[in-house]
């Protein structure tokens, strides 16, 4: 796994170039007139009016994680403003308020269909077109900020859920990354709250799914290979932290064995979906090889953060990969990984497990 490397900053008025993998196509297909048979009357003249296709369920989420994205990237902008213009900004507020400075605009490239970025080029590059102005209902303190935040990590889950196959990993990435971000922004500014994530039984479909929309979902191949490395990877961190715990006491022992007791519980669910599916189970090992034969202090210190990250690309990974009803678990396991990361990382890439590429690909849409 590589590991997240620092994020390239964008001040809030520009946009980074969108990633070519996270091209989505339009949902729908054009109306096409019906063919008229010898007989009736023919009209001559202009074409019949065109109606549009409803929007599709990507169209409709799409729309939705947009709004919202715009609005947390107005309310840090409203935020930063209203504390470093003061000269009172709080170092540690200051660090993650430039972070989702950086990652809020990733993220919200990385939604934009072809068309959508290419209007957004020409918009930034005519000097005659007024900029937009900020959501009328962008928070105004960091307290609205924690909430809308929450909002976003809620609907990327809810959305990552019912999208295709495609869409759903970029999305899932942004949940996690967003679960990351709130906590982080919460501790600092000491505001808000940060409401629990919900268990994997409550992440269910929350809108209706068009008929002449359905979705696409990944090849069972990749399904197949994300959840057998999703099992593997679920049994080794269950066993490593069984091992940090009998190295330590207290309060940090018990938060070991309660990671341990996590990852053995989630390989063995998704043990029992991959036999129901005829994926690949793993069996779980009695002993597994350690980083370096026998663990020095260094190291040990280290694994709880290597863990979390290599999960939580793997789940994010299984997302774009499962099909819906299996989704579930790999939406909660990827933002729990990501709490994980909470005060243990300094910093995360806006999309964990993707990487973004030069120039985007027109979906015509």
């Amino acid at each position: 796994m590589r590991p997240d490397r620092p994020s390239r900053r964008f001040p809030s008025a520009r946009r980074p170039t969108r990633r070519r993998l996270l091209a989505s196509g339009a949902v729908g297909a054009l109306a096409l007139p019906a063919v008229l048979s010898g007989c009736g009357t023919i009209r001559l003249g202009g074409p019949e009016r065109y109606t549009p296709p409803p929007p599709g369920i990507d169209d409709l989420f799409r729309t939705d994680l947009l709004a919202l994205l715009d609005r947390a990237v107005a309310g840090r902008d409203a935020l930063a403003e209203a504390t470093g213009g003061t000269g009172e900004t709080d170092p540690a507020l200051a660090t993650v308020l430039e972070d989702l400075a950086s990652a809020l605009p990733v993220q919200r490239t990385a939604l934009l269909t072809g068309a959508q970025h290419e209007q957004e080029q020409q918009k930034a590059t005519d000097p005659a077109v007024p900029s937009s102005p900020a959501p009328p209902d962008s928070p105004q303190d960091a307290a609205g900020l924690v909430a809308v935040l929450v909002e976003l990590r809620e609907t990327a889950a809810d959305a990552a859920r019912q999208v295709s196959g495609s869409l759903a990993r970029p999305v899932a990435a942004i949940g996690a990354r967003t679960a990351w971000s709130v906590h982080g922004l919460q501790r600092a500014a000491q505001a808000g709250e940060v409401p629990s994530l919900r268990n994997a039984e409550e992440i269910t479909p929350s809108r209706e799914v068009p008929e002449t929309d359905p979705p696409s979902i990944g090849a069972e191949v990749d399904y197949h290979s994300t959840i057998e490395r999703a099992q593997q990877q679920e049994w080794y961190a269950g066993y490593v932290h069984e091992v940090l715990a009998a190295r330590t006491g207290g309060a940090e022992r018990e938060e070991h064995l309660t990671l341990s007791d996590r990852h053995r519980r989630r390989a063995e669910t998704l043990g029992g979906i991959a036999e129901e599916d005829g994926a690949p189970v793993v069996a779980r090992q009695a002993v597994y090889a350690l980083p370096g034969g026998e663990l020095d202090q260094q190291t040990a210190d280290s694994l709880p953060a290597l863990l979390a990250r290599e999960l939580l690309v793997d789940h994010v990974a299984l997302v774009g990969a499962a099909p819906f009803a299996r989704r579930p678990l790999p939406i909660l396991a990827a933002m729990q990984e990501a709490e994980v990361l909470v005060g243990r990382v300094e910093e995360m890439r806006p999309l964990p497990s993707l990487e973004a590429e030069e120039g985007p690909v027109s979906d015509g849409g």
